[in-house]
C-alpha cells in the first residue's frame, strides 16, 4: 500500500470524511445513524476496505430538470464517505495537477488562480475588454464549443487510461475502476460490442467522475491555449475569444480532432460570432460595446423560473410543507446570480416577491467589482466636480 493510501484509509480520515459528507442530508436517517455511530461504523468501512471485503453499492437514479432534463446518479452515503477520502488524499491532487489557469470548473480556490462560475466570468470580461484595447474599433469574435452527451458518451477504457498515467497511488486504481464499470452502459449488447471504444458512460454526481470528466480533456485545453491566449473552458463548454478568425478555425479543428481520438462529438454552438452582438456562456449574455464596455445579461429562461419556482413554494407555504426561512433561502441563492446583471431584474423580481408573499424580501447582497482584478478593485470612480474651486485636499 502506498502512503497515499494509507493515509486516506485511516480511521481519522474516515470520520473527517463522514463529517464532511453529511453536510445538506444530516435529515435523513440512514446518514445520521451512520455518523452517530462514525467510529464503529467507519471502523467496518476500513476493514471491509483492507480486506478487500468492500463492495460499490448501486447508486440511485435521480432526475435534473434545470437547466436541461438529465439523470444523475446518487452514490450511497457510505460510499461517498470513501470517495471522499480518496479525493482528499491524493486523488485530486493528481487528477488536477498541470491544469491551465482558465480550466475552472470542480476545483477549489488558490491564492494564485480562482476557480468556479465567478472567477470565469470575471476572466471572460477581462479578455473582452483587453482584446478592445489592443485593436479599439476593430471586432472581437468567439466561438463556443461544447461536447455532445459528455458523461453519457465518454469511454471506459479513456477514463481508465488517464488513472493510469496520472495516479500515483497504485492502490487506489482497483476502487476507482470498480466506479467506472458501475456506470452500466444502456446501449443493445450488439451495439456495444460495434463500437471501437466499447462500453461507454460515466455517472454525473459522483466527486470522482466530476473529476474524472475536468481531467478528461486536460491535453487539449494545453493545445489550444497555444494558439488562442483566450481559451476559457467550463468542464465540456469551450470558448475562445480572438481577434482573427483563423485562429478561432485552428483551435476548432483541435479540438474536433482530439475529441474524436477520444469516440466524442463536438458540436458548434453558434459558429464563429461577432462579441458585439452578444454571446451566451455559463447562462449569462456577455456584449462588449463599443466604447469597451461588457454588459451582462441573465439568461431569459432565469427569472421565467424563477417566478414559477416562486409560486410553487408560495402554495407549499400554504400547505404547510414549507416554511418562509425556507422561501428565503431560496431567494438569497437567486440574488446571487442575479446580482451581474445589474440593479434591474433584482428589481422586478423583489415586486414580484412582495406581491406573492406580502412582505418584503430580506437578503444580503456581495458587491461584486467584476471589472476590476479582485473583490477590493474595480470600483465606480466618484462624479466629476463641477465649478473653479479645487476639491478640498488637493492642490
Amino acid at each position: 500500500m502506498g502512503e497515499q493510501f494509507d493515509k486516506a484509509v485511516s480511521l481519522h480520515e474516515l470520520c473527517k470524511g463522514a463529517k464532511k459528507c453529511k453536510k445538506n442530508v444530516s435529515r435523513k436517517n440512514y446518514v445520521m445513524q451512520f455518523y452517530i455511530t462514525r467510529v464503529s461504523s467507519c471502523t467496518r468501512l476500513r476493514d471491509e476496505i483492507i480486506n478487500g471485503k468492500y463492495k460499490l453499492r448501486k447508486g440511485k437514479i435521480v432526475r435534473i430538470y434545470r437547466p436541461k432534463r438529465r439523470e444523475a446518479i446518487a452514490p450511497w452515503y457510505r460510499d461517498r464517505v470513501w470517495q471522499r477520502c480518496m479525493v482528499d488524499n491524493g486523488i485530486y491532487d493528481d487528477l488536477t495537477r498541470g491544469f491551465i489557469p482558465n480550466n475552472f470548473a470542480c476545483q477549489k480556490n488558490t491564492a494564485k488562480h480562482k476557480k468556479g462560475t465567478d472567477a470565469a466570468i470575471r476572466k471572460v470580461i477581462a479578455a473582452l475588454q483587453d482584446l478592445h484595447r489592443k485593436a479599439p474599433g476593430k471586432p472581437v469574435y468567439g466561438v463556443h464549443l461544447d461536447i455532445k452527451k459528455f458523461f453519457p458518451s465518454t469511454p471506459h477504457k479513456e477514463v481508465k487510461k488517464l488513472d493510469r498515467r496520472k495516479i500515483s497511488d497504485d492502490a487506489f486504481l482497483p476502487f476507482l475502476e470498480e466506479l467506472i464499470e458501475s456506470n452500466k452502459d444502456e446501449r443493445p449488447k450488439e451495439e456495444i460490442e460495434a463500437d471501437p471504444f466499447g462500453e461507454r458512460g460515466t455517472g454525473l454526481g459522483s466527486q470522482i467522475n466530476q473529476l474524472h470528466q475536468v481531467a478528461l480533456l486536460d491535453h487539449i485545453d494545453h493545445k489550444v491555449s497555444e494558439i488562442a491566449p483566450y481559451y476559457f473552458r467550463y468542464n465540456d463548454d469551450f470558448l475562445i475569444l480572438s481577434l482573427c478568425k483563423e485562429d478561432l478555425r485552428t483551435a476548432t479543428e483541435i479540438i474536433e480532432a482530439e475529441l474524436k481520438l477520444m469516440g466524442l462529438t463536438m458540436t458548434n454552438k453558434a459558429g464563429i460570432f461577432k462579441t458585439q452582438n452578444g454571446f451566451y456562456y455559463l447562462r449569462k449574455r456577455f456584449i462588449l460595446k463599443d466604447s469597451g464596455k461588457v454588459i451582462i445579461r441573465l439568461h431569459p429562461e432565469t427569472l421565467r423560473n424563477e417566478r414559477k419556482a416562486l409560486k410553487q413554494l408560495k402554495r407549499e407555504v400554504d400547505e404547510g410543507k414549507r416554511t418562509m426561512e425556507f422561501v428565503r433561502m431560496h431567494y438569497q441563492s437567486f440574488i446571487a446570480n442575479a446580482e451581474y446583471a445589474g440593479d434591474g431584474p433584482i428589481r422586478a423580481m423583489d415586486k414580484y416577491y412582495t406581491e406573492l408573499f406580502r412582505e418584503h424580501p430580506v437578503y444580503k447582497r456581495k458587491k461584486r467589482y467584476i471589472y476590476g482584478r479582485d473583490s477590493n478593485t474595480g470600483r465606480k470612480s466618484p462624479p466629476a466636480r463641477t465649478g473653479e474651486q479645487a476639491p478640498q485636499g488637493r492642490t
